[in-house]
């Protein structure tokens, strides 16, 4: 894919006022009657001023120009793919500690509702919510290893001790979600999504085995596939495919996770202090595989830079067709708006309530009158922030026409805004965000124990109507091949279009995508013949951080076609390692599209 750079204002500013003073003495030259004072420009202080504002005014009107009716483009995009327009908030993966003698059963955690904070950095606590419920249990893992099990097994043996004065009936173990983390993440997620041949229950007392049985109906479940299970907000109307593909490409360690699931027999051990899972494999991991109670982590969840705010109150008035948004934060300057997800307003004076609805929507015109008035938001490059993006808002009628004069009269509005704390959060380490809020429980201790992602600004530049063509030209048959699927993994890899490193590690993901071919198939579900599609992917494993990294992209586009064919077919990934000859497949998966 070429390169693409986006024009920054700034950019647009330096060009227009290097014109004005090098064109300007040339000109001087060439007519030194007409024009002799420009050929001495830069003597006068109060000339460079003047010159100062006309660049300034210029270079918007060079930069309005070249982007090319962005307010069509952001109107079309607002209504089909709103996501492609918001920036992509730093994330980071939350570990929670129970407190000694505050957890003695199970306590969950609720996703969404829950807030927490960074210490200060550059005066400013960055203020995080989780995305996935947790269910913190009164037990710590103490030990985790690789070792033999009967039966000639290799096993993953997880130890856990409870807390002080908690029992396993008290604790109603149901379902138990372990991350994986550092370097061998991408391998024993791999092992343990194919490679499980059975999952075992030990009791011991006094360090020494007293009992071990099958845990036959416990399974072993992939996170972070389902929508419930999100980490960016995506609105409804959007495809949820694009959603996964995104978080893939952008923060992949919140996949890196599985559910043990059926786990209730734990609850009829009463008596045991402590106990041990021990997963068993159907072959021996490879020998370069080393685990330890580090790379296996309980109680957690991925957490995103996202919290509600209101914005500094905007007065309308005849005399202007727009307005910047800006949120109501004491660092507002800091703060970069991801969503507007409404608008209320009252007249001055009277006080009466207003409600605004955004002219770009589904419902736009369904029960309402001619005289409603819409609001219509754009964006436009920050002037101030390096590659960021600034919220305009206009308010208009029915038929897209701004209202002004005597059909408004005087109004205050604040817009209900959803925000990220911009480039500050991505300068975060590994254990800063500790602080609690209002809604963090009382119960629990919590740090972030991976690196905060770098945000991504929103690709607002002067590429945006290709990218919209991109987009509708896109449909589950055009996928089945090679260019178009690169396409759509460089459409949602907001890094690469700013930083460096992950253009070259996005340049040879795509290379890593050898070939792709579809064909037909037939299938019984539940008795019923199905057409669909089976589609064979070629890829090189050594264009991936090895196999796991493969396998778990591999699943993400699984994932992605199911959303993507319709419910009355299915769909079958088969991926052909082309190197090393190995062959994966994926369950058949019935299609989710529903046809209208």
């Amino acid at each position: 894919m070429p390169e693409v750079r986006v024009v920054t204002f700034n950019r647009y500013y330096k060009d227009e006022l290097e014109f004005l003073r090098q064109m300007g003495r040339e000109f001087a030259e060439a007519h030194p009657k007409e024009a002799h004072l420009l050929a001495d420009v830069g003597s006068d202080p109060d000339v460079e001023r003047l010159l100062e504002g006309v660049a300034f005014l210029t270079g918007r009107i060079r930069q309005k120009l070249d982007d090319e009716f962005p307010e069509l483009i952001h109107g079309v995009m607002n209504l089909l793919w709103p996501h492609y327009l918001r920036p992509v908030p730093a994330m980071s993966l939350l570990e929670f500690s129970p407190i000694p003698g505050a957890v003695t059963e199970r306590k969950r955690i609720p996703a969404m509702e829950t807030e927490v904070e960074s210490g200060k950095i550059e005066g400013t606590g960055c203020r995080f919510r989780t995305t996935a419920e947790v269910d913190l249990y009164p037990f710590q893992l103490e030990q985790v290893s690789l070792e033999a099990a009967s039966g000639g097994h290799s096993a993953l043996r997880l130890r856990f001790t409870l807390l002080p004065g908690a029992t396993l009936a008290q604790a109603q173990v149901g379902r138990l979600r372990l991350y994986l983390v550092g370097e061998p993440a991408y391998t024993l997620y791999y092992w343990l999504c194919r490679h499980v041949s059975k999952i075992r229950l030990r009791l011991l007392a006094q360090g020494r085995p007293v009992e071990e049985i099958g845990l036959t109906d416990c399974q072993i479940q992939p996170f972070g596939f389902s929508r419930e299970e999100a980490l960016l907000p995506y609105p409804k109307t959007a495809f949820d495919g694009y959603r996964l593909l995104q978080e893939y490409l952008t923060f992949p360690q919140k996949f890196l996770a599985v559910d043990l699931s059926d786990l209730q027999p734990l609850s009829r051990r009463a008596s045991a202090a402590t106990f041990e899972i021990l997963i068993l494999f159907t072959k021996a991991p490879p020998a370069s595989l080393r685990v330890s109670k580090e790379h296996v982590r309980l109680f957690c969840t991925p957490i995103v830079n996202l919290f509600k705010s209101d914005s500094q109150p905007i007065q309308i008035s005849h005399e202007r067709t727009e307005y910047l948004v800006r949120p109501s934060a004491a660092q507002a300057m800091q703060d970069e708006i991801f969503s507007v997800d409404g608008a209320n307003g009252h007249l001055r004076g009277t006080g009466e309530e207003l409600h605004y609805e955004p002219f770009y929507s589904f419902r736009h015109g369904y029960g309402k009158s001619t005289a409603t008035v819409y609001y219509q938001t754009h964006l436009r490059q920050s002037v101030v922030s390096k590659g960021g993006a600034e919220t305009y808002v206009s308010f208009v009628n029915a038929d897209e026409i701004p209202v002004r004069g005597v059909e408004v009269p005087t109004e205050i509005v604040t817009f209900n805004l959803t925000c990220t704390n911009r480039d500050v959060a991505g300068k975060l380490r590994v254990g800063d965000i500790q602080v609690p809020t209002d809604s963090s429980p009382g119960f629990a201790q919590f740090k972030n124990i991976t690196r905060v992602s770098a945000p991504c600004r929103a690709p607002v530049g002067g590429d945006l109507h290709w990218r919209l063509l991109s987009h509708l030209s896109l449909n589950y048959l055009s996928l089945t091949s090679v260019e178009a699927l690169r396409g759509l993994v460089d459409l949602y890899n907001f890094a690469a279009r700013q930083d460096e490193q992950a253009r070259r590690a996005q340049a040879r993901l795509l290379e890593g995508i050898v070939d792709v071919q579809s064909r037909g198939k037939d299938h019984l579900f539940h008795g019923v013949p199905i057409r669909g599609t089976e589609v064979t992917l070629s890829l090189k494993q050594d264009h991936f951080a090895g196999e796991g990294d493969m396998f778990l992209f591999a699943s993400v586009l699984s994932e992605f076609f199911a959303l993507y064919a319709s419910v009355n077919s299915f769909t079958q990934l088969v991926v052909n390692e082309i190197e090393q000859g190995e062959q994966y497949s994926w369950p058949s998966r019935i299609g989710q599209q529903i046809i209208l």
